[in-house]
């Protein structure tokens, strides 16, 4: 399939469509191309092909109409599921006729080959597939309507089958083509520049999504704003950290005393080094027992799993003026996924907080991560990351192979940021481990050498061409728009599934996971 997500404009049935020819393996037809759109039409000022075949045997147009079908008096109509009828501008099969002889005439004009138009199969057909669509017609064969009847009878192969021998028995001369032609017309279809935007592009795309997406966000706060006890609980990159700073603000702004702390002493100074924090208290966990009792109007923890245990909710009731019981407080935190990679978490404490009666604020929606990184991270830890729509990105690699040969792509890799225009230090290396038993150590020395360690100030000024360098652990909370995550094979099942969900999440853009074996010499 090409491109290899369906269209975000497409019908409910394209979208049927597009998944069961996703996984559909057809002799003859090697790609299937989803919304081509062609600029010349005999009636139209453009036109959209919605599905089209091309392989050795040729090129097929399909036309997909969901719904119910209806034709009386020579006028095509839909009818929805809502029983709504919608009337069709022109018939199904003529919209697939013309859109055929639209590309043949496309095709005969950008070819370096125009004879090879000349003894190409082209055809056409209609995908009705909610249909049971049987109407006889000297205008049309049975081949060329693939209904819901035969969809669940005869299925995709054989319908495009007998669809394909029909338009192939056509005279003219026409015959197969040669993987060579196949090649040939893939690069006018769609072409290479058209399949892969470069990164710094995308990164750019992506991130004016996350940002729209960011906003919904504030909505969470705003609409729980007189509720004194708040538990919010979303996966990563729901914007935890994010609404926890806000809100921080917020009730700065109001003349309260603020306390914001989380576990990891690398997210407290990050978040301490924002603008407009003045008058709040960030500080990491470990400090908060310094702080006198009833110090604070109001307690806001970040990556609170990590702190929810008997004696960090003894700490933050000393604190807090009314305590636990009766003070104003907030918990962000991520219960089902993060738990026991830092910190301790303890079912009891949680219970014990839980009886305060707080108001408990659910954040579905993903503003960090593309959709391939959703899925991706959901596939490989069953983990919900809830609804993203910031559209797509780059699909996310896995290098699985001996340690020698993943140094090696990994290496290719970072030339191809940097040879993208991509500033380098918006890159992010991550490990279980330190650098010196991490598989980066390994990096060719011209890489190597560009690898900073990250701390707080290399965090808030990244060396200009530098690649940073982190634990998993002590990126938590944070983010990076590229990142490749060394997995720990010999880790147990819950510490690795926290540390893949933690590292592959840091990733805003694009993602490499990187799986290494013994080197080739160990084998």
């Amino acid at each position: 399939m090409i491109p290899e997500s369906v269209h975000s404009g497409a019908s409910r049935a394209e979208q049927e469509i597009f998944f069961q020819l996703a996984t559909l393996e057809v002799a003859g037809w090697e790609y299937a191309l989803h919304s081509t759109n062609l600029p010349e039409h005999d009636r139209k000022r453009v036109c959209e092909i919605d599905f089209l075949l091309l392989g050795e045997r040729g090129l097929l147009v399909l036309e997909a109409k969901g719904g119910e079908i209806l034709l009386k008096k020579d006028v095509w109509h839909t009818r929805d599921l809502k029983g709504n009828r919608h009337r069709l501008k022109e018939s199904p099969l003529d919209q697939a006729q013309t859109s055929m002889f639209a590309l043949a005439k496309v095709l005969r004009r950008i070819t370096a080959d125009p004879e090879l138009v000349e003894r190409t199969v082209f055809g056409y057909g209609v995908v009705f597939p909610d249909s049971e669509f049987d109407a006889v017609s000297v205008e049309w064969t049975p081949e060329m309507v693939i209904n819901s009847i035969r969809l669940a009878s005869e299925g995709w192969t054989d319908c495009l089958d007998r669809l394909g021998a029909f338009w192939e028995g056509k005279p003219g001369n026409r015959g197969p083509l040669s993987a060579d032609d196949v090649e040939r017309y893939l690069n006018v279809l769609r072409p290479d520049f058209d399949r892969v935007l470069s990164l710094r592009r995308l990164d750019d795309m992506v991130e004016k999504e996350l940002v729209a997406l960011t906003r919904g966000q504030y909505k969470a706060l705003d609409q729980h704003r007189r509720n004194p006890r708040l538990v919010f609980e979303g996966g990563a990159g729901t914007g935890k950290t994010m609404l926890a700073v806000e809100m921080c603000r917020r009730a700065r702004d109001s003349g309260e005393r603020i306390l914001l702390t989380c576990h990891s002493h690398v997210l407290a100074a990050f978040i301490r080094s924002q603008q407009d924090l003045d008058g709040i208290t960030a500080v990491p966990f470990d400090e908060v027992s310094t702080f006198g009792a009833d110090t604070f109007d109001m307690v806001v923890v970040d990556e609170a799993q990590d702190v929810i245990n008997g004696h960090g909710l003894d700490v933050l009731d000393s604190v807090l003026s009314g305590g636990l019981a009766d003070g104003r407080w907030a918990f962000f935190l991520d219960s089902n996924n993060q738990r026991g990679l830092v910190g301790r978490y303890e079912d009891q404490a949680k219970v014990r907080l839980d009886s305060h009666r707080p108001t408990f604020v659910d954040l579905m929606d993903n503003c960090r991560n593309t959709i391939e990184i959703v899925r991706a991270t959901q596939e490989r830890t069953g983990a919900d990351l809830g609804v993203t729509e910031a559209g797509h990105g780059r699909e996310v690699v896995v290098v699985e192979d001996d340690r020698d040969k993943a140094i090696i792509a990994v290496s290719a890799a970072l030339a191809e940021i940097e040879e993208h225009g991509v500033p380098l230090e918006q890159v992010v290396l991550l490990s279980p481990h330190d650098l010196a038993a991490s598989i980066f150590v390994d990096l060719p020395a011209e890489w190597l050498e560009r690898v900073d360690v990250l701390d707080l100030m290399r965090m808030r000024r990244p060396g200009r061409g530098r690649v940073g360098f982190a634990q998993v652990a002590d990126f938590k909370g944070l983010e990076s728009r590229y990142a490749f995550l060394e997995v720990d094979a010999a880790a147990d099942e819950q510490a690795a599934r926290a540390q893949l969900y933690v590292g592959m999440t840091r990733a805003k853009a694009a993602l490499w996971v990187v799986k290494p074996g013994a080197s080739g010499a160990d084998q």
